[in-house]
């Protein structure tokens, strides 16, 4: 059950443009408060400007400031999408399911292990997991670099509203 690699259509890099500016939007919402919360602390140590503790703070928050600048600007994964146009296409099976309850937060996730490294382990909502058996069989279309999943389905059906599509705490993206 391989997946192919094949070149990347129209639609698949409006998706993946619409996706990136989403990305940047949020990236800059982030910079902006993040730059926010280091300006306050940094005016806050300020006042007390013969202080050693001010010359510290003034070089980590400029440090600091320019990550997040810079992160912000950067998206190489959607970069080298749309520089070489290649997504992976193909059948994957649910190789694992499994149910994990977090105590500390009290949340749920609820995860399916697929049997490609490429497209990994991804969250899923609880209904799909439900509804979903180990060995059952999807269609998937997955940008190479950033692993952005363009289209997943089973039987024809569309599924991707199913899989919880941002990275971080609720996906353990393998790539």
């Amino acid at each position: 059950m391989a997946l192919t690699k094949v070149s990347l259509t129209e639609n698949d890099i409006k998706i993946l443009k619409r996706k990136k500016k989403s990305n940047d939007k949020s990236r800059l919402y982030v910079l902006v408060f993040s730059i926010l919360i280091l300006l306050i602390s940094y005016l806050i140590v300020g006042f007390n400007v013969s202080n050693e503790t001010f010359k510290f703070i003034k070089v980590i928050v400029i440090v600091i400031i320019s990550v997040l600048i810079l992160g912000s600007l950067i998206d190489t994964n959607f970069e080298n999408d749309f520089k070489e146009k290649i997504k992976f296409i193909g059948n994957v099976r649910v190789k694992k399911k499994e149910y994990i309850y977090d105590s500390e937060d009290n949340s749920e996730n609820y995860i399916l292990t697929f049997d490609d490294w490429r497209i990994g382990v991804k969250s899923v909502l609880k209904e799909f997991w439900n509804e979903t058996n180990e060995g059952d069989e999807f269609y998937i279309e997955q940008a190479s670099n950033s692993g952005y999943i363009l289209k997943f389905e089973k039987e024809d059906v569309d599924m991707l509203n199913h899989i919880q599509l941002q990275f971080g705490k609720n996906d353990k993206k393998i790539n």
